[in-house]
Parts: structure tokens; sequence; C-alpha cells
């Protein structure tokens, strides 16, 4: 467990636990309630306490050994969550429940970029393309060249490969591109840490909430390594 500290906000073990059921179905500053009405400041006292949970979970994070006895790859774990964020993506990509729910609310995008009107025609393809994704970067050998499954995520990762932001997914998917994405830091060749992940179904991150959150997890963790003085995998192992 990693308990180093940040000294400011920036910006922006165990085998993955087995697989659950697949059931269907701008930052501002803190003024005095003096120069403010009341609303505006109910809406500054949650963007100060918001902005202050975010600065806290740069300052504190755990990584966890995704398999035991390699040091090739790990991920972020919440301290609120039981489980790292690995196995937290792939048990939500086979949950049912889940997956009828998120397509549902983000039906428009499915349908304007994948040209798909059947709910339960994306909820099936997304559990066939989380077995894949699963067993790309879990299984042997494939877990041994993870450089062949992540990309850099823009330009400028792939200028410079140091602590570099990158993406995965099935990249040989048929019918339809994979929507599936597992965000990582590279430390190494071969080496990850897995920071989270999302069903992508935009062109950009930027476009949806749930993905800009994906990238600004990416930004801190990278940030809190970089503070941290770590650069390639023996400096994260000494680390944690």
């Amino acid at each position: 467990m990693s308990q180093c500290y940040l000294p400011c906000a920036q910006e922006g073990t165990a085998s993955v636990t087995p697989l659950s059921g697949r059931g269907i179905k701008p930052e501002t500053s803190f003024y005095s309630p003096v120069f403010l009405n009341y609303e505006t400041y109910k809406l500054q006292i949650w963007r100060f306490f918001y902005n202050f949970a975010q600065t806290l979970s740069v300052i504190i994070m755990e990584f966890v050994r995704i398999i035991d006895g390699y040091d090739h790859l790990w991920a972020v774990k919440s301290p609120h969550e039981e489980v790292d964020e690995l196995t937290l993506l792939f048990r939500s990509w086979n949950n049912g429940e889940f997956l009828f729910d998120f397509f549902m609310e983000n039906f428009d995008d499915l349908k304007d970029f994948f040209r798909i009107e059947r709910i339960e025609e994306a909820v099936s393809d997304t559990f066939d393309d989380a077995d894949v994704l699963q067993e790309l970067i879990l299984d042997f050998p494939y877990t041994e060249n993870l450089d062949e499954l992540f990309k850099p995520l823009g330009l400028n990762d792939s200028r410079t490969r140091e602590l570099s932001r990158e993406k995965a997914r099935n990249w040989n998917r048929n019918r339809h591109a994979s929507w599936l994405r597992i965000y990582a830091i590279r430390l190494d060749p071969n080496v990850y840490v897995v920071t989270g992940g999302a069903i992508k179904l935009t062109r950009t991150m930027q476009e949806r909430a749930h993905t800009m959150e994906q990238l600004d997890r990416l930004n801190r963790c990278k940030a809190y390594l970089k503070a941290n003085g770590v650069f390639d995998r023996d400096s994260f192992v000494e680390l944690i």
C-alpha cells in the first residue's frame, strides 16, 4: 500500500476478483457569504468540498498488484472501494442491469455513433467484448505483451513514453469497433498501472462526463507518480 504525500494538487497482491453474475435487466475560490446571495453561497460550499475531496484523492494513492508474483500490471485502488479499478471495470461490464441502465441513459450516442438501436444487442456485445479484453490483459501469454494491447492516448503521449497515458481495447473486434476502454499509465515496456476505464461511445473523452472523469484520473495519477519520483518500474516498486 502506498501512502506517499503530494505537496499540492496538480493537473488533472490480489488477483482480480471473480466476475459477478450477469443478471439482465472550475475551480472557484471560497468567498464569505457577506458578498454572496444564499444560492451562490451554497454552490461555493459544494465546489469547495468537491475540490477538497479531489485534492485528497491525489494526496494518497493505493496501488495493488493484479497478478500474484508479477510486477508488470498494477491498478489504482480507491480507499472507499473493496477492490481495485480493473476488477471494478470487469464487474460492471459483466453486470446486465448496470449495462442496461448505461445504454438507456446514453442511447442517443449508441444510435448516432454505432447505429445500434437495440439495448439488448449493446449489452450482449459488451459481454462478448469484456471476455476478450479480460483474456488479453490477464491471461498468459497475452499479459506478457501489454505493449501490443495499450496504445498512447494522444500525440503528446506518443512523443515521450515516460509515464505516458495509454488506452487499451479489443483492437480486432468484428462488426463494429469496441467501445470498451481501459486507461493506464505506462511505467516501462510492458509495465502498466491501470487508473480506470469506460464505455466510450463518442469520438473524444471530453464530450461526456464519465469519460472526462477517466481523463482526470489519468492526469492525477501521472501527477502523483511524478511528484513522488516515479519514472520507471523500479522507482514505482520502491514507492509502494
